[in-house]
């Protein structure tokens, strides 16, 4: 392939290149990944370790939950989180579910080098290029090192696609399409190579794809249970296709994450964006992933099935996907071993060594991480992401190769391209305006933002100790209580008994005690961080204290299922517990003013969470609320504040408990959860994640008594 001058020091410059980067791996990747348990493996082995245990996961998604379990477990790592990981890719680890964390993850990589094999094979069966040079794109391949430092899923994501484009190309669609049936239930975006058996005609592929997604759907359900999915289709998936379901403000390659830079505000992560401008975000970041992606869909060719003109068109799909995807991680880049062996086969076969050269430069480059400093601001980070436009320049050359033969008046004449044009075109039109209506309507929540300078990612269950607010934040350490006057920094409190590490997921302030649950390994202890005399309470979570201050009420899970428990007086030991709810419930979350004075959120089986409410007689009685969680009681009795789900959010609600009227209090396309009132019996705080990304929550304040 090469000039006869030349191809003996390309073939010496191959091996040494494929020799230096084995042993990199080998003394430093493959150590790191070995004896380091770090995202995202955890994440994905806790959710089937909850799945082979048979616990209730339907709020696996909540960050808070999840690492209480996480905590409970020993699992060695700070944080844990799934968002937005589906519950499907889960049970990929779930044969290693019984196995201690470490050992599962090297199991895992042991698998994840092992697939690498046939991976060669199908790509070498497919593109004609040697095993050495396909490995050597492996070795030069930096996204494959972080899937294997993080036990990441993509290699396995890699095989179903290759796998899938091979036996597409032997005429094997129904293999084809269930093959991409089970990617795209674990990681969705593989659900466009449907779009490509529907233009192609597939239709084996496209019943086949259908059939096996139906059943990984219903496989996942049996695992999970319904709640887990239905939140995930309700609240995850659509927050994920905004870009907002990981904080879109830190640094990545994505299109929707640059444009969140320049165009959008945000009071604590965003306050100077390069032109803060909602109409321009809401119109560029539609419009730009189409005008990515339709090339990728508008020049599929049915006619032409040739081997080379079908994996052109899949590496254009996957090469396309990773160009709009609104929340790229390093390690997605993995799949960028298909395109690559694609192009640069064709690039030897034709002898064209200065654009192979810049094809290798720019495979090379788009793995590496780029540093970036503390705070980017405006335009700077454009350079902070080459990682977009050098996908952009090899997605580019993939439509340059689809080209050739392609005739405008062809084009015209084929109803089912101008179908898809115009789809798309409606598309963008309904997305352009859907955005503009719903980042305007979040911004109406940051008036009532509490000025705290300093926060983590996220922040939750605030109450106010009087001069200023308490909370829940969450930062890279870990779970800490916090306290802030509104005027300083918040300074995390010390856990008296805990370790440095521990993590503190709930609290309750009130009549000069302050309840922490501090999460341990096996189960959370609830103490008493001012008054050492309580007695600490072992197995519980989420406290609260009576508006007498004599008695309190806490939360105990069982197999992840909550029963609501009175503890008569502080000073009494577990003896003297008391059950409130009965088994048939799963208390979510609970407001306690005395045993005979109490609201919760429960569900029963898989039916969605709705609030009760104790009547005189000491009886649990389903207010008719709807969806609805997180009761509070106001300090005078009048007001229950809770949050009802509707149309896809949490909105904040009050309902007078004299005539039973509610009235709506929030009515924004964001989340607005936790509520708790001041001592006015008039003034909610709360969490809000209006603006930043799905559960990430701001503190809030509102008046909503006049």
């Amino acid at each position: 392939m090469f000039p006869s001058g030349q191809s003996r020091w390309i073939d010496w410059a191959e091996r040494t290149a494929l020799f230096l980067l084995v042993i990199y791996m080998c003394i430093h990747t493959l150590p790191r990944a070995w004896n380091s348990l770090v995202t995202d493996f955890p994440n994905y082995y806790l959710a089937s370790q909850l799945s082979a245990e048979d616990v209730d996961a339907s709020r696996m998604y909540e960050w808070n939950w999840l690492e209480r379990e996480k905590d409970h477990r020993g699992i060695p790592i700070r944080v844990i989180g799934l968002v937005p990981i589906t519950p499907f890719s889960t049970l990929f680890v779930w044969p290693l579910a019984n196995l201690k964390p470490l050992l599962a993850k090297r199991i895992w990589i042991i698998m994840t080098l092992a697939l690498l094999i046939p991976i060669g094979w199908l790509l070498r069966t497919m593109t004609g290029l040697t095993y050495r040079r396909i490995a050597l794109l492996f070795a030069l391949n930096f996204p494959l090192y972080r899937n294997l430092e993080f036990g990441q899923f993509y290699v396995v994501l890699l095989l179903l696609i290759a796998a899938a484009c091979w036996a597409y190309m032997r005429g094997r669609h129904a293999v084809a399409g269930s093959l991409v049936a089970i990617a795209a239930a674990a990681k969705i975006f593989p659900a466009l190579f449907f779009v490509y058996f529907l233009e192609r005609r597939a239709w084996r592929a496209l019943a086949s794809g259908v059939l096996v997604l139906v059943a990984s759907a219903a496989l996942s359900v049996s695992a999970f249970g319904w709640s887990v999915h239905r939140t995930y289709l309700r609240e995850i998936l659509p927050w994920t296709l905004h870009g907002e379901a990981m904080p879109p403000y830190v640094v990545s390659a994505s299109i929707s994450g640059i444009l969140h830079f320049l165009f959008l505000n945000e009071p604590l992560w965003n306050p100077s964006p390069w032109h803060s401008s909602v109409l321009a975000y809401s119109v560029l970041q539609p419009l730009l992933q189409a005008l990515f992606l339709a090339p990728a869909i508008l020049l599929i060719r049915r006619q032409d099935v040739t081997p080379r003109r079908i994996i052109l068109e899949w590496s254009a799909l996957i090469t396309a996907s990773l160009v709009i995807s609104t929340i790229p991680a390093s390690y997605d880049f993995v799949l960028m071993v298909l395109p690559g062996c694609a192009l640069i086969a064709i690039q030897l076969e034709r002898r064209r060594y200065a654009w192979l050269a810049a094809l290798l430069v720019a495979y090379i480059a788009l793995g590496f991480p780029t540093p970036v400093p503390f705070a980017v601001k405006g335009l700077q980070i454009l350079f902070y992401t080459p990682r977009l436009p050098l996908m952009i320049g090899i997605l580019v050359g993939l439509y340059a190769l689809l080209w050739p033969g392609v005739r405008l008046q062809v084009f015209f004449r084929d109803w089912s391209l101008i179908g898809w044009a115009a789809a798309m075109i409606v598309a963008v039109a309904f997305t352009v305006h859907s955005t503009l209506v719903r980042e305007c309507a979040m911004r109406q929540e940051f008036a009532y933002r509490l000025p705290i300078p300093s926060q983590g990612y996220l922040n939750e269950n605030p109450q106010s100790d009087g001069t200023g607010v308490d909370f829940i934040s969450f930062t890279l350490g870990g779970y800490h209580l916090a306290s802030s006057d509104l005027g300083s920094n918040h300074a995390a409190f010390p856990l008296r008994g805990g370790a440095a590490d521990t993590d503190a997921l709930s609290f309750a302030r009130t009549g000069g005690h302050l309840l922490v649950e501090q999460a341990g390994t096996a189960q959370s202890t609830i103490i008493d961080l001012q008054q050492s005399e309580v007695s600490a309470i072992f197995g519980g979570r989420d406290p609260a204290v009576s508006q007498d201050g004599r008695s309190l009420a806490f939360i105990r899970d069982d197999d992840g299922r909550g029963r609501l428990i009175e503890r008569p007086s502080l000073q009494a030991d577990s003896s003297a517990d008391v059950e409130l709810t009965p088994a048939s419930l799963n208390v979510f979350e609970a407001a306690f003013h005395s045993a005979s004075d109490y609201a919760f959120a429960a569900s029963t089986g898989n039916q969605a969470p709705q609030i009760y409410l104790t009547s005189a007689a000491g009886v649990n009685v389903p207010l008719a609320l709807g969806e609805s969680r997180y009761p509070a009681l106001s300090p005078d009795g009048r007001w229950l504040a809770y949050s009802r789900f509707d149309r896809g959010v949490w909105n904040l609600r009050i309902r007078d408990q004299l005539t039973g009227a509610i009235r709506r209090v929030g009515n924004v396309p964001c989340n607005e959860i936790q509520p708790s009132w001041m001592s006015d019996s008039k003034t909610l705080l709360y969490s809000t994640d209006c603006g930043r990304s799905l559960w990430f929550t701001a503190i809030a304040r509102r008046k909503v008594i006049p």
